[in-house]
């Protein structure tokens, strides 16, 4: 059950890392412009996002994301995030949405708890509310593209084999976000 806990800590990461893909500017001097205000949508730029831990991989083949710009120039954007097709340890998993808040100089804040549930387990693995670091954006014909080395994401489980308090998920991976009938730039 260990290796299910920490696949759900890994998991968290790759949703901080997907929602990354929308919009957000930071105090420092980042920030992301949109040619015109309105939805956004984004989504995973390889064939699976993978996520690895000290008891396994996980893989969903699929990650989507939805939000909305509502000014031209933001410091953070909010994206919710639905992965499917997930796998891990010789079973199906469901991941409930990752609502996230990210920031142009490389965080994203995890806003509410995701439930990942293991098929046949009898327990899930909570990834409560959290900061996660390591997140980098390029620009790519009126997108932008995040890239995240995340480490250290927490989770714990409930019940049966899901097992304890775990800190040491981790993700790294690739998403690409738009605004619909606009552009977007990171700078």
């Amino acid at each position: 059950m260990q290796r299910i806990t920490l696949f759900w800590v890994v998991l968290l990461s790759a949703f901080a890392i997907a929602g990354v893909s929308a919009v957000s500017v930071s105090a420092n001097g980042h920030e992301f412009i949109v040619s015109k205000t309105g939805k956004t949508k984004s989504k995973g730029t390889s064939a699976a996002q993978i996520f690895k831990t000290g008891a396994g991989t996980i893989e969903c083949s699929t990650v989507t994301g939805t939000g909305e710009m509502k000014e031209t120039t933001s410091v953070t954007h909010k994206e919710v995030l639905t992965y499917s097709g997930c796998v891990g340890f010789g079973m199906a998993i469901t991941v409930t949405a990752a609502h996230f808040e990210f920031n142009a100089n490389g965080s994203a804040k995890l806003e509410k708890t995701v439930y990942v549930t293991p098929e046949g387990a009898g327990c899930e693995v909570l990834i409560e509310p959290q900061t996660l670091e390591s997140l980098s954006y390029s620009n790519s014909s009126g997108k932008v593209t995040a890239t995240a080395t995340v480490t250290k994401i927490e989770s714990k489980g409930t019940g049966g084999d899901c097992g304890g308090k775990n800190v040491e998920g981790s993700y790294s991976g690739k998403i690409q976000a738009e605004v619909e009938g606009g552009t977007v730039e990171w700078k």
